[in-house]
């Protein structure tokens, strides 16, 4: 009896383990039904240093309304649009404004957060805000 409680209670916890440790990954309608009406928050970092936060509000209409803060420069938030769709499964966004788009994936990694992957670069920490969120400024 204790042979099998404990084989039962290994196997759980094996169970559980690899529940925790496995990758969820989200493709383009998954991503959408995420980001729809909430904001995106990300950082940009070079040499380990965070260079420039940006936020990104993703309204029903297909349009994004971004603001975006570099580390250079002391001042407010610059303001820009975009647009974003889902294509062949991924979700994929256009901005300008000097900022990578393209098609991308999410990793989930915590409740809320993810890692952002498209054409071999990854954006890590990236957090989703519920609704039309404003920083602080």
């Amino acid at each position: 009896m204790k042979k099998l409680f404990a084989f039962s209670l290994m196997a759980a916890l094996l169970s559980f383990s690899g529940a925790v440790t496995a990758q969820e990954i989200l493709e383009g309608e998954q991503i959408r039904d995420i980001l729809v009406g909430n904001t995106l928050q990300a950082d940009y970092q070079e040499a380990g240093e965070c260079r420039h936060t940006f936020y990104e509000y993703f309204s029903e209409d297909g349009k994004i309304y971004g603001q975006e803060k570099r580390a250079a420069h002391a001042s407010g938030y610059t303001r820009y649009l975009g647009k974003w769709e889902v294509k062949d499964g991924e979700f994929c966004i256009n901005v300008g404004y000097g900022h990578r788009g393209g098609c991308s994936v999410f990793e989930r990694v915590g409740t809320n957060t993810f890692v952002r992957k498209f054409d071999g670069f990854e954006i890590d920490r990236v957090k989703v805000h519920e609704g039309r969120h404003r920083p602080c400024m």
